[in-house]
């Protein structure tokens, strides 16, 4: 049975056959894991970053809880020979102010993204913004004058009201890949001097031999 005729301009339907039961009708993937890292580094997600924890969670058999992928994160971290003292992980977005992360920490996962035998984690050191290009850095590190930082350093950056964070690598004037961490806590300034201090940092890092 079909419907009367359409006004003009309008629409009609009428009953029709529909696809066989169990017809695949559309299909959606998602991007691959290393590519939402990528993404996350660059846009300093905290929602991808949340899902990528707790995918860790579930790979270590943690319940996909806060909780859980805390504690696979640190078993996955310590596994991987990096020193977990005084580090504490409630969430993966970071948003959270029980999380701790060291200096040390950052620069011993940053130093092991590069080695030749951990091709797995290369995906970081790719994924990180650009001084002065991309992402979260891509208004950071300029200045009128050329700044020896832009475009050498490349890092992720961290900000919480009181905090801010900038980890990453700097390729020096004297050919050196060096990894840094800089983490400012209870800051009062305000975020744009905060990140200003920070900067200033990597450009000092980007000016060695």
């Amino acid at each position: 049975m079909t419907t009367g005729r359409a006004p003009a301009g309008g629409s009609s339907a009428g009953a029709g056959g529909g696809p066989a039961p169990g017809t695949q009708l559309g299909v959606v993937s998602s991007p691959p894991v290393v590519r939402l890292l990528e993404l996350m580094l660059e846009a300093s997600d905290n929602t991808i970053a949340e899902v990528l924890a707790r995918q860790v969670a579930i790979a270590a058999k943690q319940p996909a809880s806060f909780a859980g992928e805390g504690a696979a994160l640190l078993s996955t971290l310590s596994g991987l020979g990096l020193p977990t003292d005084g580090a504490s992980i409630s969430d993966g977005s970071g948003l959270s102010f029980d999380d701790r992360l060291t200096p040390r920490l950052l620069t011993g996962l940053l130093g092991l993204a590069t080695r030749a035998d951990r091709p797995e984690l290369h995906a970081l050191v790719a994924g990180l913004p650009v001084a002065g290009y991309s992402g979260t850095l891509a208004e950071r590190f300029r200045t009128p004058s050329a700044n020896p930082a832009d475009g050498v350093v490349r890092a992720k950056t961290g900000t919480l009201p009181g905090v801010n964070a900038l980890a990453g690598y700097v390729t020096t004037t004297g050919g050196r890949l060096l990894a840094f961490a800089v983490l400012a806590d209870r800051v009062t300034v305000g975020i744009i001097p905060a990140e200003a201090a920070l900067d200033r940092v990597g450009t000092a890092l980007a000016q060695l031999s």
